[in-house]
């Protein structure tokens, strides 16, 4: 082979492979700009999506001003003034009150209150003090005007009657607002005639007290 023909093969040579790191480079920058085009596509759409919730957000917010003013209203339709000293006697009648509806409801006369100790009376703002309830994210701003009490008591009833004593509790059939922190059912005597047994519950009952005047 002469050294022309030597010469032109080599410089071929080197052509295809100049040419093969250039398309090796050019598809990898395509590839990145591809990439690069999608993330940018996805980001604008996050963009648009931010906007959106922003234009609603006056929205949302006077929709929350509404709603934190009906539980206002519902809380203080439930709450009558009271001093802590009235606080005890006001709710043990209440809630003799409503066992003595749930007997007569659900005809289950085994449903009575075994024992009821009061707590001392703590505010909700405070640092998780005796009678305040468990803290958490969710608090309503509407009860930080209140004090609370917790309420240690024993009942024995059947369980659909004790089911339907909570649901009274959570519909708010007393004349003020309770939480219940825990529930403890335990076995108690058997019904005679082969009904259903009757059972012990424990509950601590968080009761709140309205100060101030309407």
């Amino acid at each position: 082979m002469t050294t022309p023909m030597k010469l032109i093969i080599a410089i071929i040579a080197i052509l295809l492979i100049g040419a093969g790191f250039y398309m090796f480079d050019w598809s990898d920058k395509w590839e990145r700009k591809k990439s690069a085009e999608a993330a940018l596509a996805g980001k604008r759409e996050e963009l648009k999506q931010l906007e959106e919730a922003i234009k609603e957000l006056p929205k949302l917010q006077q929709e929350v001003r509404e709603k934190q003013e009906e539980l206002n209203k519902v809380i203080s339709s439930k709450m009558s003034n009271e001093t802590a000293d009235e606080f005890v006697g006001n709710y043990l009648r209440e809630v003799e009150r409503l066992v003595v509806e749930q007997q007569k409801v659900t005809n289950d006369y085994t449903f009575q209150i075994k024992s009821i100790s009061p707590g001392a009376v703590a505010a909700t703002a405070g640092p998780g003090g005796q009678g305040a309830p468990p803290a958490g994210p969710e608090q309503p701003e509407a009860l930080a005007a209140f004090q609370t009490r917790i309420f240690s008591m024993s009942m024995t009833g059947k369980y659909s009657t004790i089911v339907d004593f909570l649901y009274q509790l959570g519909a708010m059939k007393l004349d003020r607002l309770v939480t219940i922190n825990s529930l403890r059912l335990g076995k108690g005597s058997e019904e005679k005639g082969g009904g259903s047994p009757s059972l012990t519950v424990e509950l601590p009952i968080t009761a709140y007290l309205k100060t101030g005047t309407n």
